[in-house]
């Protein structure tokens, strides 16, 4: 498949502090990439430079294969973007926030209202009206219009429920079906593992992984943690059949035994070790 975005070498220096250091990337196309790290890991950053927000200090940005810089215009002919705080006038209407985006964006209404429908967003209500929830949805209903190609989302689900959050990663089910491109960063590892193709993990402004999660959920891994009679407790990753660790611990004195199939979340743990988000 051909590469819709390449990052190369992005550096993004404040003074002396590097918030990102570095990192080189290319998505494909047809394909849902997460982008995954811990607050002030250098994602929303990232971001920001791909839609030519901020300038990089050093290194490229490619989509569509046109410079982020020099055809920032063009490219956004093509691009959907939905930053992870939106704000808006709190008097106006939703319909009216849908029909200007309409405006300026030379799409129809119609493609806007779509997806309000699909999302549950009632379009007569004031902003102030609005829920978290639901400003979170008139966010998604103003960036995932059909007519764009590629899509980038920093945290777009944050604020919606389960319900809206599968109606949510449906619909990006769909676009990549038809060939469109997403790349979304998140917090939800269950989300990222069950959805994306591939996981970005970043640390300290740097590219800590690159992870196949096609590949990844093929290999049979397992967090296998017990505690035998005499007070012996351990915890390890055992990597084959079952049957192989069953006839191993068969040979134990066993208390209490605990096996679950390593996930995702229990890779990307090791990155974020045990502070808060």
């Amino acid at each position: 498949m051909d590469n819709i975005i390449e990052v190369s070498h992005l550096t993004k220096t404040y003074h002396r502090y590097k918030a990102v250091n570095n990192i080189s990337f290319t998505i494909q196309k047809g394909s849902i990439t997460g982008f995954v790290g811990k607050n002030g890991a250098g994602k929303t950053t990232t971001i920001r430079a791909m839609m030519n927000m901020i300038k990089p200090s050093e290194g490229t940005i490619k989509i569509c294969g046109k410079d982020s810089q020099t055809h920032a215009k063009e490219i956004r002919t093509q691009l959907g973007y939905m930053s992870s705080d939106s704000c808006f006038y709190e008097k106006i209407k939703v319909i009216d926030v849908l029909r200007f985006c309409s405006r300026i964006s030379h799409e129809p209404i119609e493609s806007y209202l779509e997806l309000a429908a699909h999302f549950e967003l009632d379009v007569h209500k004031s902003i102030s009206e609005l829920s978290l929830g639901n400003k979170k949805k008139l966010s998604i209903a103003q960036s995932l219009t059909k007519e764009k190609q590629v899509f980038i989302l920093d945290e777009p689900t944050n604020g919606l429920d389960p319900y809206m959050q599968n109606r949510f990663f449906d619909l990006l089910s769909k676009y990549k079906a038809e060939g469109k491109t997403i790349f979304l960063s998140s917090h939800n590892l269950s989300n990222v593992e069950k959805y994306c193709d591939r996981a970005l993990i970043i640390k300290d402004g740097t590219l800590a992984e690159d992870i196949d999660l096609h590949q990844y959920k093929n290999r049979q891994a397992h967090i296998v943690s017990y505690q035998t009679k005499e007070g012996i407790h351990k915890t390890f990753t055992h990597q084959g059949e079952l049957s192989e660790l069953m006839k191993e611990l068969s040979t134990k004195s066993l208390k209490q035994l605990e096996i679950k199939q390593k996930s995702i979340e229990d890779e990307f743990i090791k990155y974020f070790g045990g502070d808060e988000e």
